[in-house]
């Protein structure tokens, strides 16, 4: 009886391999391989030993450093709890950390005086990158303040030299809102998809990557589910009618898994849903520049953007009587953020002024009623 045929060995599928073809001295090409992550060669007759000591290496790699820190941030469960999109921000971030304090010792961290020629040296850098880019510089100082105080809440240092730091990047978007009547003209001319965002941000200020991506499974009925900005976990909060009227109707005619589909039935990209946001708002202006004249000051959609209206939001909140407690409730903000809104927007309008005097004069009113 003849046995089977006797198979090839099946090479070993290893990820992180990098294939390297040289030309040799006989004119023949030979192909070097490389551990991707550490750039250590491999032996291809022990492949499987010299990876796995490639990998080893790799695990060790940095111990007793600020690279160190960093992977215990990036392997964290608090890292894993971020939103994609958080964490898809968290990479190239750690990066450049690593690029330029990934060698910095541990050590430094644990005694005050070195701790705090490190912020010396971190805001020097901050300051640098800021002639180029203020808002870059401002992120990338925030991510290292990050994993330095989250090494220090777990007890791995002793000293966060950036509790605090000064942001270079100002933003000057506060007298940017979207009226109401603004808002509601271009929910009666834009496409269905963007109408329906922009009724989402307007009851919920929610972000354009969680609009993009919110599934029907975060509406029931009288609730949607929001993520907060302050834990990272989904909350549930009331729909407000206009926004239950809106879904409502929208899920009698619509299938799918997500709330907003493109034309063609598919998620929306970032760049094909800013594409469509700015071709609907350059259609209001076109509307209200015939209607309005070219002499008739007007807000125009040029000058704002899917941002502005988390700000918008809020702000009505605070004009109707809202505390920056209940506002924060609301849209699943820090106290703080929602004090923030408070205090740049209204005060910007005049709002908190005239809130002001109107009880002034109520107390007035009641005072002189009594006596």
């Amino acid at each position: 009886m003849r046995g089977r045929p006797r198979l090839p060995n099946k090479p070993l599928k290893l990820k992180g391999i990098h294939r390297v073809k040289k030309r040799q001295a006989d004119g023949s090409i030979r192909v070097y391989l490389y551990h991707r992550a550490t750039g250590l060669p491999l032996d291809e007759n022990r492949l499987a030993e010299t990876y796995a000591d490639a990998e080893k290496k790799m695990r060790t790699k940095g111990e007793g450093t600020f690279l160190q820190l960093i992977r215990h941030f990036d392997q964290s469960a608090y890292f894993d709890g971020l939103s994609e999109e958080s964490r898809k921000q968290y990479i190239w971030k750690l990066k450049r950390l690593e690029a330029r304090w990934g060698t910095c010792p541990v050590a430094t961290f644990n005694d005050a005086d070195d701790a705090l020629e490190f912020r010396k040296d971190a805001l020097a850098w901050h300051n640098e990158l800021g002639k180029a880019s203020p808002r870059s510089a401002d992120n990338l100082v925030a991510a290292l303040a990050r994993v330095l105080s989250f090494a220090r809440e777990k007890a791995v240092i002793k000293f966060n030299p950036l509790d605090t730091f000064a942001r270079l990047y100002r933003s000057h978007r506060s007298d940017l809102t979207w009226p109401d009547e603004l808002q509601q003209q271009f929910i009666a001319n834009a496409r269905t998809a963007m109408a329906t965002a922009m009724i989402l941000v307007r009851n919920t200020a929610m972000r354009a990557s969680d609009v993009r991506r919110f599934p029907w499974t975060r509406y029931d009925g009288s609730r949607v589910q929001i993520r907060s900005t302050k834990t990272g976990k989904l909350l549930w909060i009331p729909a407000t009618r206009e926004l239950k009227s809106h879904l409502d109707a929208l899920k009698e005619t619509k299938a799918g898994a997500l709330v907003m589909l493109t034309p063609t039935g598919k998620a929306y990209t970032k760049r094909y849903f800013n594409e469509h946001w700015r071709e609907d708002c350059d259609k209001v202006d076109e509307i209200n520049a015939e209607a309005k004249g070219a002499d008739v000051e007007y807000v125009k959609t040029a000058n704002l953007n899917f941002h502005d209206n988390r700000g918008t939001a809020a702000t009505l909140l605070a004009e109707a009587g809202a505390t920056a407690p209940e506002i924060a409730e609301a849209m699943t903000w820090t106290v703080d953020k929602a004090q923030k809104v408070i205090d740049t927007y209204l005060a910007r309008r005049g709002v908190l002024a005239a809130n002001a005097i109107k009880k002034l004069e109520e107390y007035r009113d009641k005072t002189v009623g009594n006596t």
